[in-house]
């Protein structure tokens, strides 16, 4: 049997999707997907990414992991989505509930009602696309914050002003957008290559495409002029 490695090795080799589904960002799926960066990061001679990269898909897998948890969490308590004060009910019910064994627990009862989290490589020459899918829809009033954070992110250049200034991290994805603009911008890469979206039925999709050449970033430059 072809160990890991090996697998990933042969996918690159062959331009194959890669993918890895996950309930919840256990150690072990950290461990894969480190394996995979590396990978896949080697092919380009572009290891010094690493960081940026990892940091980046777990900052979006932690929030899709927890999107599916809160849901099934905001189901078993009665909260209404479209209710903004319930809503915010159900976050004061979640933060104080958000530990290592809740986080654990709630992954298995994920996986027993069919969400998951979806991390997912595509690649060519030029790019590298991760693609990291939750099949929990976002309600309107959800995507709207999303904006917001995506406006507020923008505006930082160092990990202090995010600190200082982002005051709702009510559901963390607000730290996290912050970050991995941040982290895009530190490396030259466009914060635009970065889009969260919803189809509001029963999935929502956050997708980077990292430029693995200066023509592609350059091309796409071009195009939104």
């Amino acid at each position: 049997m072809l160990s890991l490695a090996e697998r990933i090795d042969s996918a690159i080799q062959k331009n194959q999707t890669i993918k890895v589904r996950a309930y919840a960002l256990l150690p072990e799926t950290e461990k894969d997907l480190n394996l995979i960066i590396l990978r896949l990061l080697n092919k380009y001679n572009k290891l010094d990414l690493t960081a940026t990269l990892y940091t980046c898909i777990k900052e979006l897998a932690v929030n899709g992991a927890k999107a599916n948890i809160k849901r099934i969490l905001f189901d078993e308590v009665k909260i209404d989505l479209e209710n903004e004060s319930d809503y915010r009910r159900g976050l004061e019910i979640f933060r104080e509930k958000l530990t290592d064994k809740f986080i654990n627990e709630y992954a298995q009862k994920a996986k027993d009602r069919g969400l998951f989290v979806d991390i997912k490589f595509e690649y060519d020459d030029t790019k590298l696309i991760v693609e990291v899918l939750n099949n929990s829809a976002l309600t309107k009033r959800e995507d709207e914050r999303i904006r917001d954070k995506f406006r507020d992110g923008l505006k930082y250049e160092n990990i202090g002003e995010l600190y200082m200034d982002m005051q709702d991290n009510s559901e963390g994805a607000g730290m996290g957008i912050a970050l991995i603009l941040m982290m895009l911008k530190s490396e030259n890469i466009d914060p635009h290559f970065f889009t969260i979206y919803s189809d509001y039925s029963n999935k929502t999709i956050a997708k980077i495409t990292f430029p693995m050449t200066p023509a592609f970033q350059d091309s796409r430059a071009d195009f939104k002029k």
